[in-house]
């Protein structure tokens, strides 16, 4: 945990959360670290990076640490994307106070950051952290519905995020809201 650095061409999470935070065109051009600091049980498109298997997904939610740095991760992507988490034990996100505006416009227009949510949240999901998931597609919807912003993420949200919720009411609550603002 921590003692192998990314590859191609990356660092160590630690490194990651210390020197790539805020560095936008780093973490927006560099595709190697994000399978691995959210690992996902299937293969991604970093032929570096493993499949994550049950019983490492198990040694991560258990060790303080491990588990601190994937909501750590979790935190500095929501960064690079504009938002923030208010609060950790409801998953309530809220806009960036400074240069939302710059990186909402980035994610608007930059689709890969569409497979790389999509594997957020499947991580988020395999390592204990699912609770994080609906709060972040509400918030996504709240901004395009109510906001008229990150409008190009609506595809994405509605195909895909949405579909990585394992509890199927919030899906289905989710789907209802789309539903009521889709003409």
């Amino acid at each position: 945990m921590n003692e192998i650095s990314s590859e191609p061409d990356g660092d160590y999470i630690d490194n990651i959360h210390e020197y790539w935070w805020g560095s936008y065109a780093k973490l927006e051009r560099h595709h190697g670290f994000i399978q691995w600091i959210f690992p996902i049980r299937e293969s991604g498109m970093n032929y570096h990076a493993q499949v994550l298997q049950p019983h490492e997904a198990k040694a991560i939610i258990n060790n303080k640490q491990a588990s601190e740095r994937v909501l750590k991760s979790y935190e500095m992507m929501l960064d690079f994307y504009g938002m923030r988490l208010v609060d950790k034990t409801t998953g309530k996100l809220a806009r960036k106070q400074h240069n939302w505006e710059d990186r909402y416009e980035n994610l608007n227009w930059s689709s890969h950051n569409y497979l790389r949510i999509t594997r957020i949240l499947k991580s988020l999901g395999e390592l204990g952290y699912e609770d994080l998931k609906a709060p972040f597609v509400k918030f996504v919807l709240q901004e395009i519905f109510k906001h008229g912003q990150l409008k190009n993420c609506l595809n994405s949200c509605s195909q895909y995020w949405l579909h990585v919720i394992k509890s199927e009411d919030q899906r289905k609550k989710l789907v209802e809201y789309i539903n009521k603002h889709v003409k």
